[in-house]
């Protein structure tokens, strides 16, 4: 009996120590917690975007370039496009549930100009577009294990200068064990977007907001991304037959504005880049050769119907031979983006060798032209 009371002693001694408090006590049992709150009178606190990037679409985070930020390809086929995601990730601190959206807003270069119309008549000089407005998108919220997965993993572990972000924020902050992804109290957002076989190259304006449910809006995160350039053309014809050709009489053939492969007797060139391109020629002598060092044939070409636009040129060697880069005549009219021009050829022999087999080749190229300057 006396031990029992010693017993229950020595626990009410120890409750009293509890109850009395101390440096390092913990106390197995309730606790009482103060709270409180602000009311709110203006809405709450704005959203955050931490970090934005772009990205081909259908890829976990993937772009064209190892350089910083996103670079992607053009289609470099007529009538396709390059299907791109924007992507960012938002946050806000009066839970993620405030967040209503996140946008992006999409701006042309602002340093050359884009279509401003297709009329063949119109075409050569856009002059408009510059750094104009795109449109604006709302991002799709991706589930949490979706996002960890596309930007903790995929894109820092394979592109990770593929993002730009918020100052304060980094990829430890987002992806850590007590980041924001895992606690869901932040979401990555994506959006597939596209631009034209003939948008031009160049750099693209995004920016990201995020707003809550009282109209709060984020600050902006701003970047760019750039479209690669890309000169290329394609040609409806395969050969150029000059027909019957009198002595010292030029012979034309000519083209037309309608690509059509199936009549190649009227060759039309078009371009399927994104940027503008002067398209080259060069020509072997057909076997007409040369008299005195003189060649025996002289050649024409142009773009376009222009009178001032025939290039002339001589062959650059004979049958059998194949141009080099200083061998080509560049021609002058210059395709802009997604034009479509007739190409036109001319033949002058100036004296019939002994050869009877007048046939050769004839090589086509393509090199930049500068895009226009910006009027407004």
């Amino acid at each position: 009996m006396k031990a029992m009371k010693k017993l229950i002693a020595l626990c009410l001694m120890a409750s009293m120590a509890v109850a009395l408090g101390g440096p390092g006590i913990i106390v197995a049992g309730d606790s009482d917690v103060e709270t409180h709150l602000t009311k709110g009178t203006t809405g709450g606190s704005a959203p955050i975007v931490k970090v934005k990037w772009e990205m081909k679409a259908g890829t976990q985070g993937e772009d064209d370039s190892t350089a910083e930020g996103a670079q992607f390809n053009a289609p470099m086929v007529w009538g396709e496009n390059m299907n791109y995601e924007v992507c960012a990730i938002a946050t806000d601190p009066n839970g993620a549930d405030d967040i209503v959206g996140v946008y992006a807003d999409i701006y042309y270069p602002s340093d050359r100009p884009m279509h401003t119309s297709m009329d063949p008549d119109e075409i050569d000089n856009p002059s408009g577009g510059c750094g104009a407005f795109i449109e604006e998108n709302t991002l799709i919220k991706l589930d949490k294990e979706e996002g960890i997965k596309l930007f903790c993993d995929d894109i820092r572990t394979n592109n990770e200068n593929l993002p730009v972000f918020t100052s304060g924020y980094d990829y430890d902050e987002i992806c850590g064990p007590t980041g924001e992804l895992e606690k869901e109290t932040a979401f990555v957002y994506c959006d597939e977007k596209s631009l034209t076989w003939e948008d031009p190259a160049g750099d693209y304006k995004v920016r990201v907001f995020a707003q809550d449910t009282a109209g709060n809006s984020s600050v902006v995160l701003e970047n760019y991304y750039e479209y690669l350039p890309f000169t290329g053309y394609e040609v409806d014809f395969s050969e150029v037959d000059y027909g019957e050709v009198l002595l010292n009489v030029h012979k034309k053939i000519s083209g037309d504005r309608n690509f059509d492969p199936s009549n190649s007797d009227r060759p039309t060139v078009r371009n399927i880049g994104n940027t503008r391109l002067n398209m080259k020629v060069a020509q072997d002598d057909m076997n007409l050769g040369q008299t005195s060092g003189d060649w025996n044939v002289e050649y024409d070409a142009r773009v376009g119907n222009d009178e001032d636009d025939w290039s002339f040129y001589d062959p650059f060697g004979y049958v059998g031979e194949t141009p080099g880069s200083g061998d080509y005549t560049t021609l002058n009219e210059i395709l802009d983006l997604s034009e479509t021009e007739e190409m036109d050829f001319s033949i002058l022999v100036t004296k019939w060798p002994d050869e009877c087999d007048f046939s050769g080749g004839m090589w086509l190229d393509a090199s930049y032209a500068e895009f226009d300057t910006c009027l407004y």
